[in-house]
C-alpha cells in the first residue's frame, strides 16, 4: 500500500511541475504569417520567442510584491501565445525559434541600442496574428 501511495503521489507531482509551452504546430501556424509580414521578412533574420502568458492569482502577485520576488505562476492563458523577436545574431542575441514555459531571462529588460524587434500575440483559436511593434528597438 505504501508502494502505491508513493508512485500516486510522484505521479501528481510529475503531472504538476509539467512545463506548458507552444507546440511545433502551433508555432509553424504563426511563423507561415509572420513571414508574410514585409517588417518580419526573413524568419532567419530573428531570434524568435513564443510562450502562452502565465496567469498569477491576484494573492500571489501581492505577496511577491510585498516579499520582493517575482510571483510564482498559477497557471497558463493557452488561448494566446505571446511573440518577441529580436535581430538574430546581435551581440547577446540568438537565432532560431524557442518555444518557453515562462519569460526567459532578459526578455523584459530595455535598453537602448540599435536592433530591429517585433513584439505582439498571436490568437491560437481564431488564428489571428497581431504584432503590436515591429521595427527598431
Amino acid at each position: 500500500m505504501t508502494r502505491l501511495v508513493l508512485l500516486l503521489f510522484l505521479g501528481l507531482s510529475a503531472c504538476a511541475a509539467r512545463e506548458v509551452k507552444p507546440t511545433e504546430p502551433e508555432m509553424d501556424r504563426i511563423e507561415v504569417q509572420l513571414a508574410q509580414m514585409p517588417c518580419v521578412g526573413r524568419l532567419a533574420d530573428w531570434e524568435r520567442i513564443y510562450l502562452y502568458h502565465p496567469d498569477y492569482f491576484a494573492e500571489e502577485v501581492d505577496a511577491a510584491i510585498r516579499e520582493g520576488r517575482a510571483p510564482r505562476r498559477s497557471g497558463y492563458d493557452r488561448t494566446k501565445i505571446e511573440i518577441h523577436l529580436r535581430q538574430a545574431n546581435f551581440e547577446e542575441f540568438g537565432e532560431g525559434r524557442k518555444s518557453y514555459a515562462d519569460y526567459p531571462r532578459g526578455l523584459a529588460d530595455t535598453d537602448d541600442r540599435a536592433y530591429r524587434i517585433a513584439y505582439g500575440s498571436y490568437d491560437v483559436k481564431s488564428g489571428k496574428l497581431d504584432l503590436a511593434a515591429c521595427g527598431a528597438n
